[in-house]
């Protein structure tokens, strides 16, 4: 019997079973929204296979102590994550955490640590959630990939 944390490769290129990839999302919100909205919001990540990631929540905000202020980008590291290659589609769901206003996106960038991809998901103003709508109400809105491009290190 071996280890499956041995056995792990670094590269997302080739499929294995024991692989993982880890990725940074970064949620930029609009700057036109007047007041921060309050609620969790979850992702769901599909490569040109059909392949998906579990739907996770972004929970803790490295860059903003206060996460989804409008203008604001914040930074979300998922770690240990199903190996995904050539990102096709975000899927966002919005869950409000109390009344106020929807959360306003601008756009969603995905980074592939390993291959060092980063792909862009414009959000084109997309609001996540009525105002009117009810606590613990749950939307969703799927983004196509606009773009990737290389992320060179130095």
């Amino acid at each position: 019997q071996t280890d499956t944390a041995s056995n792990a490769s670094s590269s997302c290129s080739a499929m294995s079973i024991n692989e993982m990839c880890s990725f940074s999302i970064v949620v930029r919100t609009a700057a036109g929204a007047v007041q921060p909205a309050r609620a969790n919001l979850f992702v769901q990540l599909t490569d040109a296979a059909g392949r998906q990631n579990d739907k996770i929540r972004l929970k803790c905000s490295v860059t903003h102590r206060k996460k989804f202020q409008p203008g604001h980008c914040d930074l979300f590291v998922l770690a240990d994550q199903t190996v995904l290659e050539d990102l096709k589609s975000i899927e966002v769901w919005h869950q409000k955490r109390e009344a106020g206003n929807p959360l306003q996106l601008h756009s969603i960038t995905v980074m592939e640590h390993n291959s060092h991809t980063a792909y862009h998901f414009d959000g084109a103003g997309q609001k996540m959630g009525a105002e009117e709508a009810a606590d613990r109400t749950m939307m969703s809105a799927k983004f196509a990939c606009s773009g990737s491009a290389p992320v060179f290190r130095k």
